[in-house]
């Protein structure tokens, strides 16, 4: 019975540890919190081009609930402070919000004044096929090769290749004041290696002691 007990408990903790491992969360503004950036401080967006954000991962936006808020919009009203049209609205102080799907999430402050201050934030999300930018081309698919059997005078032609439609854009992905993406480190607490293996080492070392 001891020895069942101690391999549901081995089993109970590499699952709980590898859903801990799979997903970062990301306090948004660092110990500023979601707020008006400072004249010299990094504005969000050059946070997030500097992050490689996953399926999973958990935004926290700290703010004082009587004075701010969280609105997560479409590209347009991101690019106009539209604060009167939104998707979703958080308002209760310490917002965790999951990136759930890949690609761009638009977040504006409830206040106009505040996302005119670049309180605004856009998150890439890696795992789907990415965007290519505005005004690239799209490669062009290799023709097929020629079929060795032709049939009827000339032999075989390949079927003419059509060239693909260009991808769309990501939208408004380079918004209109966002900076450039730069080198640097990570911000917000996320599940660190060293922290993932304490944990396994402290689930492995009960487990012994409870046979």
């Amino acid at each position: 019975m001891a020895r069942r007990s101690c391999a549901a408990l081995g089993l109970a903790c590499f699952a709980l540890l590898a859903a801990a491992a799979g997903a970062t969360q990301y306090k948004v503004g660092g110990d500023n919190g979601w707020a008006v950036p400072d004249a010299a401080a990094e504005s969000f967006n050059t946070w997030a081009e500097k992050t490689s954000f996953q399926i999973g991962d958990d935004l926290l936006f700290v703010y004082p609930k009587d004075k701010d808020s969280v609105l997560l919009v479409e590209p347009a009203d991101y690019n106009t402070c539209n604060t009167s049209s939104y998707d979703k609205q958080f308002d209760d102080g310490s917002t965790t919000f999951t990136l759930d799907r890949a690609g761009a999430f638009f977040f504006i402050s409830g206040v106009e004044a505040n996302c005119r201050a670049n309180e605004k934030l856009i998150v890439m999300v890696a795992g789907g096929p990415a965007a290519a930018p505005q005004g690239s081309p799209s490669p062009t698919p290799a023709a097929p090769a020629p079929s060795s059997s032709g049939s009827g005078s000339g032999g075989g032609k390949a079927p003419p290749s059509s060239s693909s439609p260009n991808a769309p854009a990501a939208k408004n992905s380079t918004a209109k004041g966002s900076p450039h993406a730069g080198g640097g480190h990570k911000n917000g607490a996320g599940v660190t290696v060293a922290g993932f293996l304490a944990s396994f080492v402290g689930c492995v070392a009960y487990a012994t002691l409870a046979f």
